[in-house]
């Protein structure tokens, strides 16, 4: 008769049998799969092989045992122990299907760093996904190289309407920008909507006043616009950059605030947060009691982007929907969606010191680690965190709008008059 017991004793890896890293599994480790990996220093590979391997031992096992038509005493005799379902469920459940082999590699890793390529049915790594595949705005998912469709031909498109397409990649053309020694890098889009007496080369003169450092795209949710993307950059030089931008008075001829499609995304580059810092982020903007005031930064309600959606720590290990407040869902940065469209110097700069600022709060805020809640992600904290002289001086723009807006009882730092469509 074979037993589960004969099984796992003859099932060996690395030259050891599955029943002795059992043993280890469950007299040395506590039972925790973590601990077991690290005792035995398992790479991820090693134990999805380990996990499935172990699966498949028991799985046949209880087949066979089945097919022998066992009695209880029988059944029960032949396992080593009675906890063994015990461990291998717990194993299998916390290793084998928390982990996917990547199509492309074949290299093993955690579900949370698995991206799901849709069309082909199949899973590939973070490394394969920034090699070989593109996300496509438009269909809320990632295509291999070889199987990204086209819906137009670039430089036709670029030629027939002055901007480019949708699924333009910037970074083809433009570098990441650097000043002074910051580390954290900023990207920004803004929508904007063509006036009436707009000149036809609009954009042309958008991408000259902006020097190669921004280029203009097409937006299917605009009615007669274009957004205009820029480079990945310091907040320092974004502002120089857009501080340009807005010495040309673009106003004459485009619009962003006072439109219904318009808005402005800010993306944060994921090297300069680690995911704790994110699931804070999420908590913070999706919170409940802080709705009104973001909403009030936004400058627009959250119908206009996405609906709120309850969030904890650990969210920031998944991927998001594309339309939430605070997407999660590209590789390499996250998105804040949540502004109103705006080409207004003041208006710019105080959402660049807002994600800035939030990114940098978030990492003073501490988390109970017994419950994994966080009570300080409160507006009023963050407020309080603003009112210290070093943030006053960081970030002047957005001080003053907190003290114009009654969030502060503190002065602002005095800054010039400068017209703002908020």
């Amino acid at each position: 008769m074979t037993t589960l017991l004969n099984r796992l004793r003859t099932t060996t890896m690395r030259d050891t049998s599955l029943y002795q890293y059992l043993k280890t599994f469950y007299y040395e480790c506590d039972r925790d799969v973590n601990d077991f990996q690290d005792k035995l220093e398992f790479g991820d590979n090693e134990m999805y092989d380990f996990a499935r391997d172990l699966h498949e031992c028991v799985h046949n096992a209880i087949n066979t045992w089945r097919a022998q038509t066992l009695t209880v005493e029988q059944m029960r005799d032949s396992f080593p122990t009675h906890k063994i379902q015990t461990w291998v469920n717990q194993i299998r459940n916390e290793m084998y299907e928390a982990y996917e082999p990547c199509y492309d590699c074949d290299n093993v890793v955690p579900n949370d760093d698995a991206v799901y390529i849709e069309d082909r049915g199949e899973y590939v790594c973070g490394d394969c996904c920034d090699l070989s595949y593109r996300y496509h705005d438009g269909h809320g998912q990632y295509y291999h190289e070889d199987d990204y469709p086209y819906e137009d031909d670039e430089e036709d498109y670029y030629e027939e309407n002055g901007v480019h397409g949708y699924d333009y990649d910037v970074t083809n053309e433009l570098s990441s920008k650097y000043h002074g020694n910051e580390k954290r890098l900023l990207g920004v889009e803004i929508e904007v909507e063509r006036r009436s007496n707009a000149p036809y080369e609009i954009a042309e003169t958008v991408e000259d006043a902006m020097r190669g450092f921004a280029l203009c795209k097409h937006d299917g949710s605009l009615n007669n616009g274009f957004e205009i993307v820029t480079a990945p950059s310091t907040i320092s030089y974004q502002k120089k950059k857009w501080s340009d931008f807005c010495q040309k008075n673009f106003a004459d001829n485009l619009s962003s605030w006072n439109t219904s499609t318009c808005g402005m995304h800010i993306h944060v580059d994921r090297a300069s947060v680690t995911p704790l810092d994110i699931g804070k982020l999420l908590v913070f903007v999706n919170g409940k009691h802080n709705r009104e005031f973001i909403e009030r930064i936004a400058g627009r309600s959250s119908a206009q982007w996405s609906a709120f959606k309850t969030k904890q720590i650990k969210d920031s290990l998944q991927r998001s929907d594309k339309y939430e407040a605070l997407a999660t869902h590209k590789p390499r940065t996250i998105e804040f969606r949540i502004f109103r469209g705006n080409i207004a110097k003041q208006g710019i700069f105080r959402n660049l010191e807002f994600v800035d600022s939030i990114c940098n709060f978030v990492k003073t805020v501490g988390i109970d680690k017994d419950t994994e809640s966080v009570n300080s992600l409160s507006y009023t904290n963050y407020v309080r965190y603003m009112t210290k002289s070093e943030s006053r001086g960081q970030y002047p723009y957005l001080f003053s709008w907190l003290v114009r807006k009654g969030y502060t009882k503190g002065k602002a730092k005095n800054i010039q008059n400068e017209s703002e469509e908020s």
